[in-house]
Protein backbone atom coordinates (compact mmCIF):
# COMPACT_ATOMS: atom_id res chain seq x y z
CA UNK A 1 0.00 0.00 0.00
CA UNK A 2 2.81 2.40 0.92
CA UNK A 3 4.60 1.60 -2.34
CA UNK A 4 1.46 2.43 -4.33
CA UNK A 5 1.06 5.69 -2.38
CA UNK A 6 4.64 6.69 -3.19
CA UNK A 7 3.96 6.03 -6.88
CA UNK A 8 1.05 8.50 -6.76
CA UNK A 9 3.41 11.22 -5.51
CA UNK A 10 6.11 10.47 -8.08
CA UNK A 11 6.90 13.71 -9.97
CA UNK A 12 6.59 11.95 -13.34
CA UNK A 13 3.09 10.73 -12.45
CA UNK A 14 2.11 14.24 -11.39
CA UNK A 15 3.61 15.73 -14.57
CA UNK A 16 1.75 13.15 -16.68
CA UNK A 17 -1.54 14.06 -14.96
CA UNK A 18 -0.97 17.76 -15.78
CA UNK A 19 -0.29 16.99 -19.45
CA UNK A 20 -3.30 14.65 -19.61
CA UNK A 21 -5.57 17.31 -18.14
CA UNK A 22 -4.31 19.93 -20.60
CA UNK A 23 -4.87 17.60 -23.57
CA UNK A 24 -8.40 16.82 -22.39
CA UNK A 25 -9.12 20.54 -22.02
CA UNK A 26 -8.00 21.29 -25.59
CA UNK A 27 -9.48 18.32 -27.48
CA UNK A 28 -12.37 17.18 -25.25
CA UNK A 29 -13.89 20.29 -23.66
CA UNK A 30 -17.14 18.49 -22.81
CA UNK A 31 -15.25 15.82 -20.88
CA UNK A 32 -13.23 18.57 -19.22
CA UNK A 33 -16.43 20.27 -18.05
CA UNK A 34 -17.60 16.93 -16.64
CA UNK A 35 -14.34 16.58 -14.70
CA UNK A 36 -14.50 20.15 -13.37
CA UNK A 37 -16.65 19.32 -10.29
CA UNK A 38 -14.12 16.71 -9.15
CA UNK A 39 -11.33 19.28 -9.42
CA UNK A 40 -13.39 21.75 -7.40
CA UNK A 41 -14.03 19.12 -4.72
CA UNK A 42 -10.31 18.37 -4.46
CA UNK A 43 -9.49 22.07 -4.18
CA UNK A 44 -12.10 22.46 -1.43
CA UNK A 45 -10.55 19.54 0.45
CA UNK A 46 -7.23 21.37 0.46
CA UNK A 47 -8.81 24.70 1.39
CA UNK A 48 -10.74 23.05 4.23
CA UNK A 49 -7.46 22.11 5.92
CA UNK A 50 -5.36 25.11 4.96
CA UNK A 51 -6.88 27.67 7.36
CA UNK A 52 -6.42 25.42 10.43
CA UNK A 53 -2.81 24.83 9.35
CA UNK A 54 -2.29 28.59 8.91
CA UNK A 55 -3.70 29.43 12.35
CA UNK A 56 -1.88 26.72 14.30
CA UNK A 57 1.41 27.32 12.47
CA UNK A 58 1.38 31.08 13.11
CA UNK A 59 0.33 30.78 16.76
CA UNK A 60 2.85 28.04 17.50
CA UNK A 61 5.70 29.64 15.55
CA UNK A 62 5.29 33.15 16.99
CA UNK A 63 4.66 31.88 20.51
CA UNK A 64 7.82 29.79 20.60
CA UNK A 65 9.94 32.52 18.99
CA UNK A 66 8.84 35.10 21.58
CA UNK A 67 9.46 32.63 24.40
CA UNK A 68 12.98 32.02 23.11
CA UNK A 69 13.58 35.75 22.66
CA UNK A 70 14.62 35.39 19.00
CA UNK A 71 11.46 36.75 17.38
CA UNK A 72 12.92 40.20 16.70
CA UNK A 73 15.90 38.74 14.83
CA UNK A 74 13.73 36.72 12.47
CA UNK A 75 11.11 39.41 11.91
CA UNK A 76 13.78 41.99 10.98
CA UNK A 77 15.14 39.59 8.36
CA UNK A 78 11.61 39.04 7.03
CA UNK A 79 10.95 42.78 6.77
CA UNK A 80 14.21 43.46 4.93
CA UNK A 81 13.64 40.57 2.53
CA UNK A 82 10.06 41.69 1.93
CA UNK A 83 10.91 45.29 1.02
CA UNK A 84 13.96 44.53 -1.13
CA UNK A 85 12.36 41.53 -2.85
CA UNK A 86 9.12 43.25 -3.84
CA UNK A 87 10.84 46.47 -4.92
CA UNK A 88 13.30 44.62 -7.18
CA UNK A 89 10.55 42.45 -8.69
CA UNK A 90 8.36 45.48 -9.37
CA UNK A 91 11.27 47.25 -11.09
CA UNK A 92 12.00 44.09 -13.06
CA UNK A 93 8.37 43.80 -14.21
CA UNK A 94 8.18 47.42 -15.37
CA UNK A 95 11.53 47.08 -17.17
CA UNK A 96 10.51 43.85 -18.92
CA UNK A 97 7.20 45.30 -20.02
CA UNK A 98 8.70 48.60 -21.17
CA UNK A 99 11.76 47.24 -23.00
CA UNK A 100 9.96 44.15 -24.32
CA UNK A 101 7.10 46.29 -25.70
CA UNK A 102 4.50 43.72 -24.62
CA UNK A 103 1.59 45.83 -25.86
CA UNK A 104 3.06 46.96 -29.18
CA UNK A 105 2.85 45.37 -32.60
CA UNK A 106 -0.37 43.40 -32.06
CA UNK A 107 -1.70 41.83 -35.24
CA UNK A 108 -5.10 42.53 -36.75
CA UNK A 109 -6.49 39.16 -35.68
CA UNK A 110 -5.29 39.76 -32.13
CA UNK A 111 -7.04 43.12 -32.06
CA UNK A 112 -10.28 41.55 -33.31
CA UNK A 113 -10.11 38.81 -30.68
CA UNK A 114 -9.41 41.30 -27.91
CA UNK A 115 -12.37 43.38 -29.04
CA UNK A 116 -14.66 40.37 -28.86
CA UNK A 117 -13.29 39.45 -25.44
CA UNK A 118 -13.93 42.94 -24.10
CA UNK A 119 -17.51 42.92 -25.43
CA UNK A 120 -18.23 39.50 -23.93
CA UNK A 121 -16.68 40.40 -20.61
CA UNK A 122 -18.67 43.63 -20.37
CA UNK A 123 -21.85 41.62 -20.82
CA UNK A 124 -20.99 39.29 -17.92
CA UNK A 125 -18.91 41.47 -15.61
CA UNK A 126 -19.97 44.71 -14.02
CA UNK A 127 -16.49 46.14 -13.97
CA UNK A 128 -17.75 49.66 -13.33
CA UNK A 129 -19.30 48.50 -10.06
CA UNK A 130 -15.79 48.00 -8.77
CA UNK A 131 -14.59 51.48 -9.55
CA UNK A 132 -15.71 52.83 -6.21
CA UNK A 133 -13.43 50.34 -4.47
CA UNK A 134 -10.38 50.68 -6.67
CA UNK A 135 -9.04 53.97 -5.40
CA UNK A 136 -9.06 52.73 -1.80
CA UNK A 137 -6.77 49.74 -2.24
CA UNK A 138 -4.51 50.55 0.71
CA UNK A 139 -7.49 51.39 2.92
CA UNK A 140 -9.19 48.15 1.87
CA UNK A 141 -6.04 46.23 2.78
CA UNK A 142 -5.83 47.79 6.26
CA UNK A 143 -9.56 47.45 6.88
CA UNK A 144 -9.51 43.78 5.91
CA UNK A 145 -6.80 43.09 8.49
CA UNK A 146 -8.99 43.63 11.56
CA UNK A 147 -11.96 41.26 11.92
CA UNK A 148 -15.01 42.40 13.87
CA UNK A 149 -15.81 38.73 14.48
CA UNK A 150 -13.13 36.05 14.14
CA UNK A 151 -15.72 33.31 13.66
CA UNK A 152 -17.29 35.23 10.79
CA UNK A 153 -13.81 35.67 9.29
CA UNK A 154 -13.29 31.90 9.52
CA UNK A 155 -16.62 31.23 7.82
CA UNK A 156 -15.87 33.72 5.03
CA UNK A 157 -12.27 32.55 4.60
CA UNK A 158 -10.83 36.04 5.21
CA UNK A 159 -7.17 35.03 5.22
CA UNK A 160 -5.80 38.45 6.17
CA UNK A 161 -8.14 38.81 9.16
CA UNK A 162 -7.38 35.25 10.31
CA UNK A 163 -3.67 35.95 9.99
CA UNK A 164 -3.96 39.12 12.09
CA UNK A 165 -5.89 37.29 14.81
CA UNK A 166 -3.38 34.41 14.83
CA UNK A 167 -0.47 36.86 15.13
CA UNK A 168 -2.09 38.53 18.15
CA UNK A 169 -2.74 35.19 19.85
CA UNK A 170 0.78 33.91 19.12
CA UNK A 171 2.46 37.06 20.45
CA UNK A 172 0.23 37.06 23.53
CA UNK A 173 1.08 33.45 24.34
CA UNK A 174 4.78 34.10 23.83
CA UNK A 175 4.86 37.21 26.03
CA UNK A 176 2.65 35.72 28.74
CA UNK A 177 5.21 33.04 29.55
CA UNK A 178 3.02 31.27 32.13
CA UNK A 179 2.74 27.52 32.55
CA UNK A 180 -0.69 27.57 30.91
CA UNK A 181 0.72 29.23 27.78
CA UNK A 182 3.39 26.51 27.50
CA UNK A 183 0.74 23.82 27.74
CA UNK A 184 -1.51 25.68 25.27
CA UNK A 185 1.33 25.82 22.73
CA UNK A 186 1.80 22.06 23.05
CA UNK A 187 -1.92 21.61 22.36
CA UNK A 188 -1.64 23.90 19.31
CA UNK A 189 1.33 21.82 18.13
CA UNK A 190 -0.75 18.66 18.43
CA UNK A 191 -3.55 20.12 16.31
CA UNK A 192 -0.98 21.38 13.80
CA UNK A 193 0.45 17.87 13.44
CA UNK A 194 -3.02 16.40 13.01
CA UNK A 195 -3.94 18.87 10.26
CA UNK A 196 -0.66 18.21 8.44
CA UNK A 197 -1.31 14.46 8.59
CA UNK A 198 -4.75 14.99 7.05
CA UNK A 199 -3.19 17.15 4.32
CA UNK A 200 -0.72 14.36 3.54
CA UNK A 201 -3.61 11.95 3.00
CA UNK A 202 -5.28 14.39 0.60
CA UNK A 203 -1.99 14.70 -1.31
CA UNK A 204 -2.30 11.10 -2.48
CA UNK A 205 -5.18 12.30 -4.69
CA UNK A 206 -2.98 15.03 -6.19
CA UNK A 207 -2.55 13.46 -9.69
CA UNK A 208 -6.30 13.01 -10.13
CA UNK A 209 -7.08 16.46 -8.73
CA UNK A 210 -4.53 18.19 -10.97
CA UNK A 211 -5.80 16.39 -14.05
CA UNK A 212 -9.36 17.60 -13.40
CA UNK A 213 -8.29 21.15 -12.53
CA UNK A 214 -6.06 21.57 -15.59
CA UNK A 215 -8.70 20.10 -17.91
CA UNK A 216 -11.37 22.54 -16.72
CA UNK A 217 -9.01 25.56 -16.78
CA UNK A 218 -7.78 24.89 -20.32
CA UNK A 219 -11.33 24.26 -21.58
CA UNK A 220 -12.55 27.45 -19.93
CA UNK A 221 -9.86 29.70 -21.38
CA UNK A 222 -9.70 28.33 -24.90
CA UNK A 223 -6.96 29.16 -27.39
CA UNK A 224 -8.27 32.32 -29.06
CA UNK A 225 -7.57 34.69 -26.18
CA UNK A 226 -4.28 32.91 -25.51
CA UNK A 227 -2.99 33.67 -29.03
CA UNK A 228 -4.37 37.23 -28.96
CA UNK A 229 -2.46 38.05 -25.78
CA UNK A 230 0.33 35.53 -26.28
CA UNK A 231 3.06 38.19 -26.16
CA UNK A 232 1.96 39.42 -22.74
CA UNK A 233 1.49 35.86 -21.46
CA UNK A 234 4.91 34.84 -22.82
CA UNK A 235 6.72 37.70 -21.08
CA UNK A 236 4.92 36.96 -17.81
CA UNK A 237 5.90 33.28 -18.01
CA UNK A 238 9.51 34.08 -18.92
CA UNK A 239 9.84 36.61 -16.10
CA UNK A 240 8.19 34.27 -13.61
CA UNK A 241 10.46 31.40 -14.67
CA UNK A 242 13.55 33.56 -14.12
CA UNK A 243 12.32 34.44 -10.63
CA UNK A 244 11.53 30.81 -9.79
CA UNK A 245 15.01 29.69 -10.84
CA UNK A 246 16.54 32.63 -8.98
CA UNK A 247 14.74 31.76 -5.75
CA UNK A 248 15.73 28.10 -6.18
CA UNK A 249 19.38 29.11 -6.59
CA UNK A 250 19.16 31.30 -3.49
CA UNK A 251 17.65 28.43 -1.50
CA UNK A 252 20.36 26.05 -2.74
CA UNK A 253 23.11 28.51 -1.77
CA UNK A 254 21.75 29.19 1.73
CA UNK A 255 20.96 25.50 2.35
CA UNK A 256 24.39 24.40 1.07
CA UNK A 257 22.94 21.77 -1.27
CA UNK A 258 22.96 21.41 -5.04
CA UNK A 259 20.51 23.17 -7.32
CA UNK A 260 19.01 19.86 -8.47
CA UNK A 261 18.55 18.73 -4.87
CA UNK A 262 16.70 21.97 -4.19
CA UNK A 263 14.38 21.46 -7.15
CA UNK A 264 13.72 17.88 -6.02
CA UNK A 265 12.92 19.05 -2.50
CA UNK A 266 10.46 21.68 -3.77
CA UNK A 267 8.76 19.60 -6.45
CA UNK A 268 5.61 18.89 -4.43
CA UNK A 269 4.87 22.52 -3.50
CA UNK A 270 5.67 23.40 -7.13
CA UNK A 271 3.02 21.05 -8.53
CA UNK A 272 0.45 21.93 -5.87
CA UNK A 273 0.90 25.65 -6.60
CA UNK A 274 0.80 25.10 -10.35
CA UNK A 275 -2.29 22.89 -10.20
CA UNK A 276 -4.39 24.74 -7.65
CA UNK A 277 -3.21 28.32 -8.36
CA UNK A 278 -3.57 28.87 -4.61
CA UNK A 279 -0.68 29.99 -2.43
CA UNK A 280 -2.53 28.97 0.71
CA UNK A 281 -3.25 25.48 -0.60
CA UNK A 282 0.52 25.12 -1.07
CA UNK A 283 1.39 25.96 2.55
CA UNK A 284 1.37 22.37 3.91
CA UNK A 285 3.52 21.04 1.05
CA UNK A 286 5.92 23.99 1.43
CA UNK A 287 6.24 23.43 5.19
CA UNK A 288 6.96 19.73 4.69
CA UNK A 289 9.62 20.47 2.08
CA UNK A 290 11.33 23.14 4.19
CA UNK A 291 11.31 21.22 7.46
CA UNK A 292 11.97 17.68 6.28
CA UNK A 293 14.14 18.19 3.20
CA UNK A 294 15.78 21.61 3.55
CA UNK A 295 16.28 21.38 7.34
CA UNK A 296 14.73 24.76 8.11
CA UNK A 297 13.88 25.27 11.78
CA UNK A 298 10.31 24.21 12.42
CA UNK A 299 9.24 27.26 14.41
CA UNK A 300 10.68 29.64 11.81
CA UNK A 301 9.04 27.84 8.88
CA UNK A 302 5.72 27.62 10.75
CA UNK A 303 5.73 31.38 11.20
CA UNK A 304 7.25 32.73 8.00
CA UNK A 305 5.58 30.59 5.32
CA UNK A 306 1.92 31.31 6.29
CA UNK A 307 2.81 34.93 7.05
CA UNK A 308 4.62 35.35 3.75
CA UNK A 309 1.83 33.84 1.68
CA UNK A 310 -0.34 36.73 2.87
CA UNK A 311 1.98 39.75 2.87
CA UNK A 312 4.65 38.75 0.32
CA UNK A 313 2.96 38.35 -3.11
CA UNK A 314 5.79 38.87 -5.66
CA UNK A 315 3.73 37.15 -8.35
CA UNK A 316 1.00 39.78 -8.09
CA UNK A 317 3.55 42.60 -8.07
CA UNK A 318 5.19 41.23 -11.23
CA UNK A 319 1.78 40.78 -12.86
CA UNK A 320 0.62 44.35 -12.20
CA UNK A 321 3.96 45.81 -13.29
CA UNK A 322 4.00 44.06 -16.67
CA UNK A 323 0.25 44.44 -17.23
CA UNK A 324 0.47 48.17 -16.50
CA UNK A 325 3.03 48.69 -19.26
CA UNK A 326 0.90 46.51 -21.56
CA UNK A 327 -2.14 48.77 -21.14
CA UNK A 328 -0.02 51.90 -21.59
CA UNK A 329 1.43 50.59 -24.85
CA UNK A 330 -1.98 49.53 -26.18
CA UNK A 331 -3.06 53.18 -25.85
CA UNK A 332 0.28 54.46 -27.22
CA UNK A 333 1.10 56.31 -24.01
CA UNK A 334 4.76 57.28 -23.86
CA UNK A 335 6.28 56.55 -20.45
CA UNK A 336 9.15 58.68 -19.18
CA UNK A 337 11.36 57.97 -16.17
CA UNK A 338 8.91 59.72 -13.84
CA UNK A 339 5.99 57.60 -15.03
CA UNK A 340 8.05 54.40 -14.85
CA UNK A 341 9.08 55.20 -11.27
CA UNK A 342 5.43 55.76 -10.37
CA UNK A 343 4.56 52.39 -11.88
CA UNK A 344 7.26 50.63 -9.83
CA UNK A 345 5.92 51.92 -6.50
CA UNK A 346 2.27 51.62 -7.54
CA UNK A 347 2.67 48.01 -8.70
CA UNK A 348 4.26 47.14 -5.35
CA UNK A 349 1.35 48.66 -3.42
CA UNK A 350 -1.22 47.11 -5.75
CA UNK A 351 0.31 43.66 -5.35
CA UNK A 352 0.26 43.84 -1.55
CA UNK A 353 -3.28 45.26 -1.53
CA UNK A 354 -4.59 42.50 -3.79
CA UNK A 355 -3.69 39.92 -1.13
CA UNK A 356 -6.76 40.96 0.86
CA UNK A 357 -9.18 41.09 -2.08
CA UNK A 358 -10.69 38.02 -3.76
CA UNK A 359 -11.16 37.44 -7.48
CA UNK A 360 -11.96 40.39 -9.69
CA UNK A 361 -11.67 42.83 -6.77
CA UNK A 362 -8.03 41.77 -6.43
CA UNK A 363 -7.43 42.32 -10.13
CA UNK A 364 -9.06 45.74 -9.87
CA UNK A 365 -6.12 46.86 -7.72
CA UNK A 366 -4.32 47.57 -11.00
CA UNK A 367 -6.19 50.86 -10.81
CA UNK A 368 -3.46 51.98 -8.38
CA UNK A 369 -1.04 51.65 -11.31
CA UNK A 370 -3.22 53.02 -14.10
CA UNK A 371 -5.13 55.95 -12.55
CA UNK A 372 -2.00 58.07 -11.85
CA UNK A 373 -1.12 57.66 -15.54
CA UNK A 374 -4.62 58.50 -16.79
CA UNK A 375 -5.19 55.04 -18.28
CA UNK A 376 -8.62 53.31 -18.43
CA UNK A 377 -9.14 50.84 -15.61
CA UNK A 378 -12.23 49.08 -16.98
CA UNK A 379 -10.48 47.70 -20.07
CA UNK A 380 -7.52 46.54 -17.99
CA UNK A 381 -9.75 44.60 -15.59
CA UNK A 382 -11.59 42.92 -18.45
CA UNK A 383 -8.36 41.84 -20.15
CA UNK A 384 -6.81 40.60 -16.91
CA UNK A 385 -9.93 38.57 -16.12
CA UNK A 386 -9.59 36.93 -19.55
CA UNK A 387 -5.98 35.77 -19.08
CA UNK A 388 -5.98 35.28 -15.31
CA UNK A 389 -6.55 31.50 -15.50
CA UNK A 390 -3.52 31.24 -17.82
CA UNK A 391 -1.00 33.23 -15.78
CA UNK A 392 -2.27 32.66 -12.24
CA UNK A 393 -0.65 29.19 -11.81
CA UNK A 394 2.90 30.31 -12.65
CA UNK A 395 2.53 33.47 -10.53
CA UNK A 396 1.43 31.29 -7.61
CA UNK A 397 4.63 29.25 -7.99
CA UNK A 398 6.60 32.52 -7.79
CA UNK A 399 4.84 33.35 -4.52
CA UNK A 400 5.55 29.91 -3.05
CA UNK A 401 9.23 29.83 -4.02
CA UNK A 402 9.75 33.40 -2.80
CA UNK A 403 8.34 32.60 0.63
CA UNK A 404 10.35 29.38 0.82
CA UNK A 405 13.46 31.45 0.11
CA UNK A 406 12.45 33.94 2.80
CA UNK A 407 12.11 31.11 5.33
CA UNK A 408 15.52 29.67 4.40
CA UNK A 409 17.20 33.08 4.69
CA UNK A 410 15.62 33.74 8.09
CA UNK A 411 16.75 30.39 9.49
CA UNK A 412 20.10 28.66 9.43
CA UNK A 413 19.78 24.94 8.50
CA UNK A 414 18.64 22.94 11.51
CA UNK A 415 20.14 19.46 11.60
CA UNK A 416 17.92 18.26 14.41
CA UNK A 417 15.08 15.97 13.43
CA UNK A 418 12.39 17.73 15.41
CA UNK A 419 11.82 20.85 17.48
CA UNK A 420 12.00 20.61 21.26
CA UNK A 421 8.75 19.91 23.03
CA UNK A 422 7.49 23.02 24.79
CA UNK A 423 6.14 21.11 27.78
CA UNK A 424 9.56 19.48 28.19
CA UNK A 425 11.10 22.96 28.44
CA UNK A 426 8.59 23.86 31.16
CA UNK A 427 9.45 20.77 33.20
CA UNK A 428 13.15 21.57 32.89
CA UNK A 429 12.56 25.09 34.19
CA UNK A 430 10.54 23.79 37.13
CA UNK A 431 13.28 21.30 38.01
CA UNK A 432 15.91 24.04 37.96
CA UNK A 433 13.80 26.14 40.32
CA UNK A 434 13.67 23.25 42.76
Amino acid sequence: MKKFANILLNPWIIFFSVITGSVIGVFEPQLANSLAPFGVIYLKLLQMLVLPVLMTAIISGLGRLFISGSAQEYLVKVLLFLVVNLMLISAMGVSVGHLGKVGSGLGEQAQITLGKTISAAEANTDATALMGQETSGVYLFIQAMVPSNIFQALVNGDNLAILFFSILVGISMGLLGSSSSYIALDVVDAFYGAFLAAINWVMYLLPFGLCCLFASQVAQVGLDIFWAMSKLVLFIYLSASVLILGFALLIAYKSKISFLQTLAALRQPFFVALGTASSFASIPAALTALQDKLQVKHDVADLIVPLGMTINPPGSVLYFAIAGTFIAQIYNVSLGLDQLAIMVFAALLAGISSASAPGIVGLSMISMVLIPLGLPVEVAIILLVAIDPIVDPILTVVNVFSNCAMAVIASEPDKTEATPNVLHNLLSVEQNKQ
